[in-house]
């Protein structure tokens, strides 16, 4: 199965405030009731991030769906309430998910049940990502082939690079008066199957770069060409700064060098980018 699934359980008591749990989901601005008819065995919170495409699932049962149950510890009793969450999903994204767990555990007293423990457990996040990389890598590993549509990245980078697109709403708004543009990334594949993050960038537009790009797409009048970053930035990056309280790597052209730094790019032969790069959704890239 390509969704990892976490049980709630609580001691001695499988009670809980039905309407507390709807409320707690109201509260989450990411989550949504899913469609429930009176025949239904389950009811769905739907948690769906609008700019990571981060889907998971809340979902309270009729009946429990714990495997082997009569072998856990009979004090801890299944509430009938599960998450499933998507296994390709980066850790950045599944790491809210987990945050909104371990405050269902604080608020509910829940306890938490994954196949892969020995027994019931209370929440720690420690344990949770641990179990969720070791199941996705194992799915890898042994479904790789149904995985034709995604592809790897650094997880690190991979996670920086979230947290750009996560906050980058709040990047525009800081540098709007300043009137620098924030780009969105531009994500390709080589001919070698290898992902690259790239940017759009506008001739005379002082400009953002963020973290870990390879290329950047340079737009002048209506003739574009791809620059590595990395030479791009030997050549200018005495005329940037990095962006306050924010990733390293992520750099700003100062507003005062953009004539100096435009004539540079002009009067500079980069290396030409052979091969075909391929445009793919970020949502198809993973850090696994």
């Amino acid at each position: 199965m390509n969704v990892f699934v976490l049980h709630f359980f609580k001691e001695k008591s499988r009670a809980f405030d039905y309407e507390r749990i709807l409320s707690f989901f109201d509260d989450v601005q990411e989550a949504q009731l899913g469609e429930v008819s009176e025949s239904s065995s389950e009811v769905r919170m739907e948690y769906r991030h609008p700019i990571l495409k981060t889907k998971a699932d809340f979902v309270i049962s009729r009946k429990s769906t714990v495997t082997d149950i009569y072998k856990l510890d009979p004090q801890f009793l299944d509430v009938n309430f599960r998450l499933e969450m998507p296994l390709m999903t980066p850790f950045y994204g599944a790491k809210k998910v987990f945050n909104i767990v371990e405050r269902l555990c604080k608020e509910f007293n829940f306890a938490i049940y994954h196949d892969m423990f020995e027994d019931v457990l209370p929440f720690k996040m420690e344990v949770v990502e641990k179990v969720f990389d070791i199941v996705r890598k194992a799915y890898k590993e042994k479904y790789g082939y149904q995985l034709k549509d995604y592809h790897t990245f650094n997880d690190q980078k991979l996670n920086d690079c979230l947290k750009y697109v996560d906050e980058q709403y709040d990047l525009h708004r800081y540098y709007k008066e300043l009137d620098i543009y924030v780009p969105n990334y531009f994500v390709v594949l080589d001919e070698d199957q290898k992902v690259h993050f790239s940017i759009e960038w506008r001739e005379n537009t002082v400009t953002l770069f963020p973290p870990h790009i390879d290329y950047v797409y340079l737009r002048i009048g209506f003739d574009q060409k791809i620059i590595p970053f990395h030479e791009l930035m030997a050549k200018i990056d005495k005329m940037t700064t990095g962006v306050p309280g924010f990733l390293q790597n992520t750099k700003v052209i100062e507003p005062k060098h953009l004539k100096k730094v435009m004539k540079i790019i002009k009067k500079t032969k980069f290396t030409p980018v052979n091969g075909t790069l391929v445009h793919i959704e970020l949502e198809h890239v993973i850090d696994i």
